[in-house]
């Protein structure tokens, strides 16, 4: 049996709705997957708990990932963390776990937007030191460590004349280093298999020329007019290391002295968001504002919020049909639902079951005619109906026990033609009755 135009709108509609569905599950979680950079906050490796400390100390602090322009007259001290040791090529995704284990960047940075951000504010930049499976497994193990010549590369393309650096790792596993505050509270830092500094172009602020924890170095192609902070460890500031010894009294003051009372930015976004007194433009809100709602990725949004509605417009058109006119008063909302039940019946090929609900308002209707309303309940069934006709109206009473047997032992599948006729027997029938002298 073919399927009717409506049940083919049907599942055509269905289809569609759930085709769209899958298109927005798919985009979620495209759009979740590509956030690399949250994961890397949160994870060992990742700078989110010394924010939280340096907030909690009063000292204002935020991480950043980029979307809006950064004042610099606001900002007293820049950190951008390194998870990259390629500053130039792109890194290549993992195909086996092992590779996945063992990767060195995990998020692709440029040199020249981190030369140019460092040139603006104060900064401190962070080596990397760990593979990613530190932060996949949280094993601290020197198996996870970073090639060491590799990080050195990365520090010589962002330090100026910085030919002679040189990254070196302590051969103990722990490591203390002294930090003496502005107050003159010395503490000591703990870090563990301790990456050190070593250059002829940089200060030392925490550790020796030698082997330098933190330094103040040159920065790349600025004519040595630009120093940036450069610190050899992560795990000074990370969520690994920070509670380690007394590193995070260290961080306290030294960011306090560095930033006083402007805002400390932990950056992890891949372009320059900065902007100066020089690069600020005011202007007025124009149009243009607002259609920066309707670009990508919005208009992918905007489209598929578009198409629900429609599909949902049409799909209620289609199902329901337009408003009925011309019933009104009391008992329309009764006529209605009797209506819609029937062309729900009908739609589900059960014209048999149809026109048994149509004797049962057939009698009623009848009785009420003939009896009154008071009397109609108890007349309409069919066995006191029939009692009836055979006592006033005999010659009446074998044909129209024969059409209410038609009609009880209709099938529910039974066709239209077969419906109306055995309905049709019946309606003859009560009409004679009800103007039979």
């Amino acid at each position: 049996m073919s399927a009717t135009p409506t049940q083919a709108a049907k599942v055509g509609a269905d289809k569609i709705i759930l085709g769209l569905l899958a298109v927005l599950v798919l985009c979620a979680v495209f759009y979740a997957l590509s956030q690399r950079q949250q994961a890397l906050r949160s994870s060992p490796t990742g700078l989110d708990g010394l924010q939280l400390w340096l907030s909690h100390n009063g000292q204002d602090s935020q991480s950043f990932s980029g979307g809006w322009p950064l004042d610099t007259e606001n900002i007293g001290l820049q950190i951008i963390p390194l998870y990259d040791t390629n500053l130039v090529d792109r890194r290549r995704p993992p195909k086996t776990k092992e590779e996945l284990i063992q990767q060195q960047d995990e998020y692709d940075l440029e040199r020249a937007k981190i030369r140019s951000k460092s040139a603006m504010v104060p900064t401190l930049i962070v080596l990397p030191k760990w593979r990613s499976g530190m932060r996949l497994t949280g094993l601290a193990h020197p198996f996870l460590l970073s090639n060491g010549e590799l990080i050195q590369q990365t520090g010589r393309d962002l330090i100026d004349g910085s030919s002679n650096m040189r990254v070196g790792r302590a051969r103990q596993p722990f490591t203390t280093f002294e930090f003496r505050a502005k107050n003159g509270t010395i503490y000591e830092t703990l870090i563990y298999a301790a990456q050190t500094l070593n250059s002829s172009n940089c200060l030392p602020i925490i550790g020796t020329q030698e082997a330098m924890l933190l330094g103040w170095c040159h920065l790349i192609k600025t004519n040595g007019k630009t120093r940036v902070f450069v610190l050899s460890d992560p795990d000074l500031i990370n969520n690994h290391g920070l509670m380690l010894g007394e590193n995070a009294f260290v961080m306290r003051d030294w960011v306090a002295q560095v930033a006083g009372e402007r805002r400390v930015i932990i950056d992890y976004s891949r372009e320059n968001w900065l902007s100066n007194g020089a690069s600020r433009v005011q202007r007025d809100r124009t149009w243009a504002d607002l259609r920066r709602f309707f670009s990508p990725p919005f208009t992918l949004m905007w489209a598929g919020l578009a198409l629900v509605v429609g599909l949902t417009l049409w799909r209620a058109a289609v199902r329901f049909g337009p408003l009925l006119t011309g019933v009104t008063g009391i008992g329309a909302s009764k006529m209605v639902a009797i209506a819609a039940r029937a062309k729900l019946m009908r739609l589900s090929n059960r014209d048999g079951a149809l026109a048994r609900e149509y004797c049962q308002a057939r009698l009623a209707a009848t009785a009420a005619h003939l009896f009154g309303p008071a009397h109609a309940r108890r007349f309409a069934r069919p066995e006191a109906f029939v009692t009836y006709i055979k006592r006033c109206h005999p010659r009446h009473a074998t044909a129209l026990t024969s059409a209410l047997n038609q009609i009880e032992t209709l099938p529910d599948s039974a066709t239209a033609a077969h419906a109306l006729a055995t309905v049709a027997a019946l309606d003859g029938i009560l009409e004679r009755i009800r103007h039979d002298t």
